[in-house]
């Protein structure tokens, strides 16, 4: 805001205001954010990195990740099997397209192995 030109303590009580009257609060949004994107389909890797683009602690991401009730591996394949059905016989070209777009989701190597034990043939 300071490079918008605004006067920033002018912005800093505003800030402090919406914080007593609870408008701003880091852990509401945290954990609203990770409900959000579990409910997209997003695993734990990429909301973990948005949220710390958003410049929320880990502390509090541990905390909103950790009281959400979710199975990765589950959630892995069902977002795989969303997008591309259940997984059967493939190309190599093919199971390296569902394997990259589960990884761009957010999902761990184990993660990615579990929803998408393709078979693949020449």
């Amino acid at each position: 805001m300071q490079m918008r030109g605004f006067d920033m303590t002018i912005v800093q009580t505003e800030l402090a205001d919406f914080q007593q009257r609870n408008w701003q609060n880091d852990i509401r949004f945290t954990e609203q954010f990770v409900r959000q994107r579990i409910a997209r389909g997003q695993g734990e890797v990429r909301i973990r990195y948005e949220l710390r683009m958003q410049q929320i602690s880990d502390e509090l991401i541990n905390a909103a990740i950790g009281e959400q009730d979710v199975d990765w591996f589950e959630l892995a394949k069902q977002t795989h099997d969303r997008r591309f059905g259940e997984p059967g016989s493939l190309t190599l070209k093919q199971k390296q397209q569902h394997q990259r777009l589960l990884q761009s989701k957010g999902f761990t190597t184990d993660q990615i192995q579990f929803a998408c034990p393709c078979k693949y043939h020449r």
